[in-house]
């Protein structure tokens, strides 16, 4: 009768361990996947800055080289199952942030990415700062926030199912939301360095080092927000915005403003008047949509 009785309570822990062995730990994740993006930008950077790439003149490189430029848009995208893989050893999570979301966040995203940038260019050209490309106005540029937006979407759709999908969430299991801004923003911003420091992406004339704290800066901005989007509505809306962003400065502002002197320094992803919007885009945005402390740890949306 006693050893009847005792075999239950001596399997418990048996049963119990696979269940709590089955959570792995987020900062393992975050690990792999961070290590992951390093070795794979490393890799291609250095092949690239071996043969001479120059990122305002890629389309003169070798189709090796330009594919690995553009490739580098795909690294987070790959670290992130990688990532998935090691520690979990399967892809079915539930929490990538993919889920249905509404048309009126969409709409929020799509606006909230187009008054910035192009509050940046207006103000640029009613300053002098940058004149003002007035042959460039054409059919194409209401192109540049609609139809031009969606090759972008796959781009960003890449890039934010890591640094979103899998950065964000699973910071924000364990950590505040200044941590999950700060940390996911800035490695974002790290992921855009190379591109400064080996190809070329500084404009002439303009010191390396203020080009990489004006994007560190707007990236960071961005990177803020898009975050509240993940947690809020799921990795939709932030994709539309990051896509709508990048359609705006390429085929809008930049085929529209003319260089003035001081324009290279203000405009663009490494431009002071760009970074400056967004950040106080993004202030503006935490005031209204602001990330919380969870009752348990980690952070939700507010």
């Amino acid at each position: 009768m006693t050893s009847s009785l005792s075999t239950p309570a001596a399997a418990t822990p048996q049963a119990t361990a696979p269940a709590s062995a089955a959570r792995p730990s987020p900062w393992r994740e975050i690990g792999v996947f961070l290590a992951t993006v390093a070795l794979l930008l490393s890799v291609t950077t250095s092949v690239a800055a071996a043969a001479g790439a120059d990122v305002t003149r890629v389309d003169e490189a070798p189709p090796l080289v330009q594919a690995l430029l553009f490739g580098q848009a795909l690294i987070p995208l790959l670290a992130a199952v990688v990532a998935r893989l090691v520690a979990t050893g399967t892809l079915r999570r539930p929490d990538w942030g993919v889920r249905r979301t509404s048309l009126r966040s969409l709409g929020t995203a799509w606006l909230w990415a187009l008054l910035p940038t192009l509050a940046a260019g207006v103000l640029l050209w009613v300053t002098g700062l940058a004149g003002f490309a007035s042959d460039a106005v054409g059919p194409m540029l209401p192109l540049g926030l609609t139809v031009l937006v969606l090759p972008y979407v796959a781009l960003a759709l890449a890039e934010d199912v890591g640094w979103r999908g899998l950065l964000v969430q699973r910071l924000a299991q364990v950590a505040g939301p200044r941590t999950v801004v700060l940390v996911s923003g800035l490695a974002w911003s790290l992921f855009h360095w190379p591109l400064v420091l080996f190809v070329g992406g500084a404009p002439a004339g303009v010191p390396v080092v203020f080009a990489l704290a004006c994007l560190t800066l707007g990236t960071t901005s961005l990177g803020a927000v898009l975050a509240s989007m993940q947690l809020r509505w799921g990795i939709w809306p932030g994709v539309l915005a990051h896509a709508v962003l990048n359609a705006l400065l390429y085929h809008v502002l930049a085929p529209l403003t003319a260089d003035s002197g001081p324009t290279e320094w203000l405009s663009t992803e490494t431009g002071a008047m760009g970074a400056v919007t967004l950040l106080l885009a993004a202030l503006a945005w935490w005031r209204v949509a602001p990330l919380r402390r969870a009752p348990g740890g980690g952070t939700v949306a507010g």
